[in-house]
């Protein structure tokens, strides 16, 4: 009962605005043909053609890019009317119609045929009328329609999804950036959404990719937007060092000093989550103007600071973070650059579209009739059922293809006794309501079974009072259009509309009154009691044998990003960080599937490994910033790393294995030796920093008492012992700020084997 609920309350919520502009597109593709149909004195065809724009508009990816969409559309205005034309071949053979529509519905998981064509097949089964080509090509029709009808607004939108997901990735940063003061929970939920943002933006920016490197194009857009994800990430862990100043003493003047950076670093933010927000170049002037004051802030200071260790490690921690915002700041100025400039993007149609050269071979042409080509794209269409079925096992969907196809087959034979025009929504509800968990089918069954109680009885109560197909068509405009638009933010929701819709389109002359809206009420109660049935009994668990897997690829892509790290290969670290945070999302999406199983237990510890694996990730990036433009490092820095990655490689074998993991005592040794040389850099910075005031002194008592040329002389020759200060300095500074980002990396890096491997290897050697 408790899930049922949650499915309720989750399922009819509105988490953002509806696009009611597509939605009304959706409404007049849908009833436009009612509308004609009915005038024209065919109602049956004027059906026809609406099921088919309506099956073409349920796989349609909304918010896509228009070529991508596109494409998808074509292929569903292919698959559609060949589903319908299937169901009406198999319709008369019963027992074969059954086998072949379960094994049609298994096939609707590869995603370029969808569930459209699923659905069609269906309602050709069920249609009772003799085999012919009109049915299919009405749909056709039908789907070519809602083709025009979404593809219209291309050559003035076709930007409308980059600048979408570029606009989206934007306020996830600003509110990233926004809130470098808060706990790891708060920081960690908007971290998660401004890395999903960007991942969406590089995704819709593939599309628009021009071939070259522009500094305008979309592509530069996204870098500049991880640069600022990176050194955001940096900022926290460096905001954090600052304000931990008065933790270390409880001098007034201490905690009164790290209190006035801590105002500063916040007041640089501010201004730059402003100017990231709105772009506006008074804004943006703003913002690098707040982030020079506190460089001209930080220089003072210096002046200031005295030769103690408590005073070099506060100006070494504020020379990172000044460095920090400063590239902050750079990303911020591109962002308005590119406000302000504008994108550019080719002026080409996505490469599906333009496979050839289309110019006479004498030209030097080449066209889709030569042999070399024809080779190719047999090939890759060969290839193609083996890698969506590597795709499929991979991603464990194959125990669900198995268990979709026979639940529809067995969905079909139930029905064969009755076969009547209702029994197909039996058969679409255990199509559409079987998901791959037990607990998101019990999710999907409460929704729909909600959602046709709530928009039968509504479409009901209007057609008892008007009746008449002129009334039909109305009520399907209203609720295709309403349908639609909610289907984009609450699946509850589309399911009060998309019901009632698909059934007063394809049952359009039998009359919607109470008798039949309550006959396809049980009809879609008893689908979703057999989808419940399957979810439980064919294959429940099966997530649990793949967490092994995943945990070790987790270690393994950290070991790998951290290797990457000491191995100064700074470019590719990104790229390792994306790797893997994708495995940690892997591991997630299986630990959720396991809730879900019947009896399934996610062990807290892999929740805990995941948490771990993205402050490695962040501790990981932090490491690197710091590391940028230095010359080569340490010794002891590089060895921690090195050790670091081992520890993470040793785990991921053990984990494979079920052995137990390995101790870490090295690491303790490599950090212990790396505080020691913090120490020793801290104690020769202090004798330099003496040495440069007492030669600073000298020289001004020189000057002052116009000593002999002697000593003026030896006066001049101080600047190279101020020089040797800088380099000690700037040694201090790198050591200091990484040595803590490095004791953070070393502990989460030791969370991360043990949380990892106890609940796996305890499970085998137990």
């Amino acid at each position: 009962m408790r899930g049922a609920a949650r499915a309720l309350r989750e399922g009819f919520a509105l988490p953002a605005r509806p696009p009611w502009g597509y939605g009304l597109l959706c409404g007049v593709a849908v009833s436009g043909p009612l509308f004609a149909g009915v005038t024209a004195g065919v109602p049956h065809g004027g059906a026809f053609v609406a099921l088919g724009a309506y099956l073409t508009a349920f796989g349609d990816m909304y918010g896509k890019p228009y070529a991508q969409r596109a494409w998808n559309l074509v292929v569903k205005l292919v698959l559609v009317p060949a589903g319908m034309a299937l169901g009406m071949l198999v319709g008369p053979y019963p027992w074969w119609g059954a086998v072949a529509i379960g094994l049609v519905a298994a096939a609707a998981r590869w995603r370029i045929v969808g569930t459209p064509p699923a659905i069609a097949a269906v309602l050709g089964f069920y249609l009772h009328v003799p085999v012919g080509p009109s049915g299919p090509l009405e749909m056709a029709l039908g789907a070519a329609w809602f083709f025009v009808l979404a593809m219209a607004p291309w050559p003035v939108r076709r930007l409308d999804p980059l600048h979408e997901a570029l606009s989206g990735a934007r306020e996830s940063l600003a509110s990233m950036l926004d809130g470098v003061d808060l706990d790891d929970a708060g920081w960690g939920k908007r971290r998660e959404r401004a890395a999903k943002a960007l991942e969406a933006a590089a995704t819709a920016s593939a599309a628009f990719h021009a071939g070259e490197d522009n500094a305008r194009s979309s592509d530069a857009y996204v870098r500049t937007l991880v640069r600022v994800f990176v050194e955001t990430v940096a900022l926290r862990r460096l905001r954090a060092q600052a304000a931990d100043q008065d933790r270390r003493r409880i001098e007034e003047v201490v905690r009164a000093r790290a209190e006035e950076d801590r105002r500063g670093i916040d007041g640089v933010v501010r201004a730059l989550t402003v100017a990231l927000r709105t772009k506006t170049p008074e804004d943006v002037e703003a913002a690098l103007a707040a982030a020079a004051a506190f460089g001209e802030y930080v220089g003072e200071q210096r002046a200031r600071a005295g030769a103690d260790p408590v005073s070099l490690r506060r100006m070494a921690v504020l020379g990172q973070v000044r460095r920090s915002l400063d590239r902050i700041g750079v990303g911020v100025r591109g962002v308005g650059v590119f406000a302000a400039r504008g994108i550019r993007v080719p002026a080409v149609v996505a490469r599906a579209w333009r496979p050839v050269v289309w110019r006479p071979f004498w030209q030097g042409g080449h066209g889709w009739w030569r042999p070399a080509r024809l080779r190719r794209a047999w090939r890759r269409a060969a290839r193609s059922p083996r890698r969506a079925w590597q795709a499929l096992k991979a991603g464990g969907a194959a125990e669900h293809l198995g268990r979709l196809g026979i639940a529809v087959t067995a969905a079909m034979l139930l029905m064969i006794g009755t076969h009547e025009v209702y029994g197909k929504w039996f058969v679409i509800t255990v199509m559409l309501a079987l998901r791959s968990t037990y607990g998101d089918t019990v999710e999907r069954v409460v929704l729909r079974v909600a959602g046709t109680v709530l928009g039968a009885a509504v479409a009901a109560v209007i057609l008892a009072a008007v009746p008449g197909p002129y009334t039909i068509a109305a009520t399907v405009l209203v609720f295709a259009t309403v349908g639609y638009a909610l289907r984009e933010v609450s699946y509850g929701y589309w399911m009060v509309f998309a019901t009632p819709l698909a059934m007063m389109l394809a049952d359009f002359s039998t009359p919607l009154d109470w008798r039949a809206a309550g006959a396809r009420l049980l009809l879609t109660a008893g689908g979703g009691l057999l989808a419940l049935a399957a979810g439980r009994l064919l294959w429940p668990r099966n997530e649990r044998g793949r967490l092994r897997t995943r945990t070790a690829e987790l270690l393994e892509q950290h070991a790998a990003l951290v290797g990457a790290v000491a191995e100064r290969d700074l470019d590719a670290v990104l790229g390792h960080a994306d790797a893997a945070g994708q495995a940690a999302d892997a591991l997630t999406a299986s630990l959720d599937k396991l809730g879900k199983e019947p009896g399934g237990r996610v062990p807290q510890e892999l929740r805990e490994a995941v948490t771990a694996a993205r402050r490695l990730r962040d501790d990981a990036l932090v490491v690197a910033s710091v590391l940028r433009g230095s010359e080569v490092g340490s010794d002891a820095t590089v060895a921690v790393l090195d050790a670091v990655a081992d520890r993470l490689a040793a785990v991921a074998e053990t984990v494979r294995s079920g052995e137990p993991p390995p101790e870490a005592d090295e690491l303790e040794e490599r950090l212990a030796e790396l505080a020691g040389e913090v120490s020793s850099i801290m104690k020769e910075a202090v004798a330099r920093e003496a040495a440069q005031e007492a030669a600073e002194t000298a020289q001004q008592t020189a000057e002052a008492s116009q000593e002999t040329a002697e000593v003026s002389k030896e006066g001049a020759g101080k600047p190279p012992a101020g020089g040797d200060a800088s380099a000690v300095r700037r040694q201090l500074r790198l050591t200091v700020t990484a040595h803590p980002a490095l004791r953070s990396l070393c502990s989460d890096a030791l969370e991360l084997a043990r949380e990892a491997a106890g609940p796996l290897t305890q499970r085998v050697s137990g």
